[in-house]
């Protein structure tokens, strides 16, 4: 068999435009590492994005504020070195912080300083820039300071009301340098309306820091746990409604809802747009058992709904029931009833009789007996199965048909008490 001879040649190869390319690549790399390593002369390099790192400071003082700045400077020295040098070989300090002895404003002047393995180059320039300004202080105890509403609504619809805005959080936390941190007076959340509300609105307010003088606080050397607060202006509607009396231990059966006198009537209200059931707001409660001919007049607060605002500011009310055509009577009552006693309880009443006072119209008065008047005993107020001797208080129940009649004054009697089953046995 005949062997194949190979056609190749080296000549062939310098035809090749890739093989060409790639050799003068290839030479010219070594010929400039050949000059570069017998020239004498240094080569100029700069570096750049080299870290400012300051030196800590005494007093217990530090730096605020000094900002991510990068910095450049320019060596020189044999080209394969110089080439190599990166920002992680170089770092930029200040000259001197020896005159730093409290707080305040300060101009350092930066040097550059070697901190690689790399040190046979030079410095060919000073540090661009060449100066800083920091602020130095101490650090602060983080401080709660309140955060005051300064939300300006310039109008609303009629018939609406703009209520207490309500912001989001109440507080905000403050740290930093110490002489500004101190300085903070009041702390704004501060946001103006332009346009009419309607409706109740949600706005993120700035907040806003001010000194004793009201001036502003520069705040570049503190730092906060919120920089703005969401705030709701409650858009409430107005309204008229009675002032209702509450009364406590009215009998069901009086009839005098014609000798009650509420003064004022009314009172305005601002309440939520939902709010349709809000028709009248009530007074603090009265005790009937001690209206008499004389002690007929009386002062009490009133009980404004949930959620809405008292506009006229209106506190309190008059309370009068029309005693001029009434008289009194005393009466002497025996019949007596207990109520609610226990399963194994039953209860006699040692009492005898009760002289009970009695206010109502001459004509019903003229009319009604002792016969007509029950005094009861709800023995529920007392310890489930209660057993011995006690006082306890009576409610005075009159007849029905004498409606504009009502007991004066709190009674009580002495009743026993025993176990049914002892009684039995």
């Amino acid at each position: 068999m005949r062997k194949k001879i190979s056609n190749f040649r080296l000549g062939k190869l310098f035809y090749n435009n890739k093989f060409v390319m790639g050799l003068s690549i290839l030479l010219a790399f070594i010929f400039w590492l050949y000059v570069s390593s017998t020239t004498q002369e240094d080569s100029v390099f700069t570096v750049t994005d080299i870290p400012i790192s300051l030196p800590e400071l005494t007093h217990e003082l530090k730096y605020f504020n000094t900002q991510d700045i990068k910095a450049e400077v320019r060596i020189s020295g044999n080209a394969l070195v110089v080439a190599t040098v990166t920002s992680d070989d170089i770092y930029i300090t200040a000259s001197d912080t020896s005159f730093i002895t409290s707080p305040g404003n300060y101009t350092l002047d930066l040097v550059p300083k070697k901190s690689g393995m790399k040190k046979d180059y030079t410095f060919d320039s000073s540090p661009s820039p060449s100066s800083m300004n920091v602020y130095v202080d101490r650090q602060a105890e983080p401080r709660e300071i309140e955060i005051t509403d300064k939300i300006k609504v310039s109008s609303v619809d009629e018939n609406s009301y703009a209520s207490t805005t309500l912001l989001s959080q109440q507080t905000v936390k403050v740290s930093g340098a110490e002489s500004v941190v101190n300085s903070i007076a009041q702390v704004c959340a501060e946001y103006e309306f332009k346009s009419t509300l309607s409706q109740t609105t949600v706005v993120t307010a700035p907040l806003v820091f001010y000194d004793s003088s009201g001036n502003k606080v520069d705040t570049r050397y503190i730092t906060y746990d919120t920089a703005k607060v969401d705030a709701t202006i409650p858009i409430l509607k107005l309204v008229t409604v009675g002032i209702t009396p509450s009364i406590t231990n009215m009998p069901d059966t009086l009839n005098i809802s014609d000798k009650i006198n509420v003064e004022p009537g009314t009172i305005k209200l601002a309440v939520p747009n939902n709010s349709s059931n809000i028709t009248e707001v009530s007074t603090e409660n009265i005790d009937f058992s001690k209206v008499d001919l004389s002690n007929n007049k009386f002062e009490v607060g009133l009980s404004t709904p949930s959620g809405s605002k008292n506009i006229n500011g209106i506190e309190k009310a008059t309370v009068t029931f029309d005693t001029s055509d009434m008289e009194t009577k005393t009466l002497t009552v025996t019949n007596f009833n207990v109520i609610n006693e226990g399963d194994d309880q039953t209860t006699s009443v040692s009492t005898q009789s009760l002289n009970v006072t009695l206010i109502g119209s001459k004509d019903q008065l003229s009319s009604i007996t002792s016969s007509n008047i029950t005094a009861v005993i709800d023995m529920s107020a007392k310890a489930q199965n209660f057993i011995g001797m006690a006082e306890m208080p009576v409610s005075i129940k009159i007849n029905s048909k004498f409606n504009s009649c009502w007991a004066y004054g709190s009674y009580t009697v002495n009743v026993t008490s025993s176990r049914k089953s002892e009684t039995s046995q």
